[in-house]
């Protein structure tokens, strides 16, 4: 093989059937790329230890290890083959069947009889979705840095000029300090409050908060009073003056000691909570569906076991999909994450 060759993209591919597997690598071969085969998923993970492709395609039913386990190995692999595009095919073609696979973490999902133009044309996305990535880990570019650093309570100083950059995000941000203080709200907060005296009252009197009091204040105290830096609270305040009842994301920030802002609150109307546009994620950061569904989820606030049980996948599985969000988002926390998301232009609070 020529030392051009070895510069185009390597698929495994993973099929039982002897011709087809064959009449796939061909057609990949023409197409410009490198291919390996494995007969099975036992095979696969055998080639596995030598190489790293830069896509396995694979099907499903197979005798021994199917195409699901083969998935669940390469996810739990502790080096980065988790993060390689997977591709399931199979006859399977049930609505539900395309659902399970993607849930279990799969980037796409092929029926048999194999379509050959879609399939080269899924898999030249994939490969160009991972080069933009790579390319360009934070589309957002220095924004987002900027706001993550500020969100995140590492650069949260008279000096650093946050509350410029805050005002300028539209949703709703207040930041209340280790005493149960609001120390700063955003233009879009202080409009939210002024619309809301029920709002303005809890804000106010949260401060010098105890989990004795209740409601709102004894939320704010719990959340600060956990000590976890990632912790992700939700709330919803319920108004009684008309108004629609007020939905909060509490997140926990990394600023040192007690000084500053400890914690940020996040308030939408709960009819619009948490509400992001899953396609604005998936063209922003490159999420896979799964992954979408895991973001807004963990924007809603909820828990990793949480989200596992309400989509009926394991633990283990939400945990691998965090890891490609924290790794495509340029995060390592959830409550960055939930900062980040619920300021990006795929919020729509």
């Amino acid at each position: 093989m020529n030392e051009l060759a070895t510069t185009h993209p390597l698929i495994l591919c993973v099929e039982d059937e002897d011709t087809l597997r064959r009449d796939i690598a061909e057609e990949l071969v023409e197409a410009g790329y490198r291919v390996i085969e494995a007969a099975d998923g036992r095979d696969a993970l055998t080639q596995l230890e030598a190489v790293r492709p830069d896509l396995i395609l694979c099907d499903i039913c197979m005798p021994d290890m199917d195409g699901y386990d083969l998935l669940r190995a390469t996810q739990e692999r502790p080096d980065d083959y988790a993060g390689i595009p997977f591709l399931f095919m199979s006859a399977l073609a049930d609505g539900r069947d395309v659902v399970k696979g993607k849930l279990r973490g799969a980037d796409d999902y092929l029926t048999k009889p194999i379509d050959f133009d879609l399939l080269l044309a899924t898999v030249q996305a994939r490969l160009r979705q991972i080069r933009r990535m790579k390319t360009h880990p934070m589309p957002a570019g220095d924004k987002v840095e900027r706001q993550l650093a500020v969100l995140s309570g590492t650069d949260i100083s008279p000096s650093s000029g946050y509350e410029a950059v805050l005002d300028l995000i539209s949703t709703a941000i207040v930041l209340i300090d280790s005493h149960g203080v609001p120390v700063f709200l955003n233009r879009a907060a202080c409009e939210m409050k002024d619309s809301c005296i029920e709002l303005s009252s809890a804000l106010s009197n949260c401060i010098g908060v105890t989990p004795a009091k209740q409601g709102f204040a004894a939320w704010v105290a719990t959340t600060l009073q956990q000590g976890d830096e990632d912790n992700v609270s939700t709330f919803t305040m319920h108004c009684h003056t008309g108004d629609e009842d007020f939905r909060m994301v509490g997140c926990r920030l990394g600023s040192d000691g007690e000084e500053g802002p400890q914690l940020a609150l996040f308030i939408a109307k709960a009819s619009k909570s948490a509400m992001l546009a899953t396609g604005i994620l998936s063209e922003m950061f490159g999420f896979t569906v799964t992954e979408s569904l895991i973001a807004v989820e963990l924007a809603r606030g909820q828990r990793p076991v949480d989200i596992a049980a309400s989509l009926d996948i394991a633990q283990t599985t939400v945990a691998f999909h965090m890891r490609n969000i924290f790794q495509k988002t340029g995060v390592n926390r959830q409550a960055q994450l939930v900062a980040l998301l619920l300021t990006s232009p795929a919020s729509i609070l």
